[in-house]
């Protein structure tokens, strides 16, 4: 019984992310307004009725897969090794690998699908919110606290100290793209030039 409830389990992953990597295509083609539930059905390769079984409305089913697909890329790029190494060469790698995150098509074009939706639909906005920036604040704020306790970094809040470093390292690099202006800057000299400031602030 055990074995058959796994089975049944898997099946259900297995559908609902079908669904979810349909809606995908389908945002990513036609923007929210421009997708209806028919072209994700259709996508998806499932019956309506199975798509609103796992999603109640359009929104709902937004909101999932980009709570989804930004955590999946915290998780992927907020990492971070040997907190032993030098705190500027830690930085500058996870600063790095942030920015071109930012930077990608997929990203920018799903930042501006959410601010897009988030005013009529908070939630939506809140999932983004939860899934991406707020956990990477967090995981920064844990190695900074770490830091300041061994004695490399003054005594500040860790958390708004993590914020801070993440605006530094996308500044005239991301709104820029975001805005459909091509941007001189590369991610290279923007992080390095950001985490220079943050460090200088905040060393003993």
């Amino acid at each position: 019984m055990e074995q058959a409830m796994a089975f049944d389990d898997t099946l259900e992953t297995a559908k609902r992310q079908q669904i979810l990597d349909g809606a995908r295509r389908m945002f990513m083609a036609h923007g929210f307004d421009g997708a209806s539930m028919n072209d994700i059905v259709r996508e998806a390769g499932v019956s309506k009725g199975t798509v609103y079984a796992y999603f109640p409305s359009k929104e709902k089913l937004f909101e999932a897969l980009i709570y989804q697909d930004r955590r999946r890329q915290a998780e992927q790029v907020m990492v971070i090794e040997n907190i032993e190494r030098p705190i500027d060469v830690v930085l500058y790698e996870l600063g790095l690998r942030m920015a071109k995150l930012f930077c990608t098509d997929e990203s920018l074009a799903q930042v501006r699908m959410v601010i897009a939706v988030a005013g009529k639909f908070p939630e939506v906005g809140q999932s983004y919110y939860a899934a991406g920036p707020a956990y990477a604040i967090s995981q920064i704020a844990k190695y900074l606290e770490l830091k300041m306790q061994d004695g490399t970094l003054q005594q500040v809040d860790a958390e708004h100290a993590a914020l801070q470093f993440i605006e530094l390292i996308q500044a005239g690099l991301v709104k820029p793209r975001m805005f459909g202006k091509i941007s001189k800057r590369q991610p290279e000299e923007v992080v390095r030039s950001g985490l220079s400031l943050f460090l200088r602030g905040l060393q003993k």
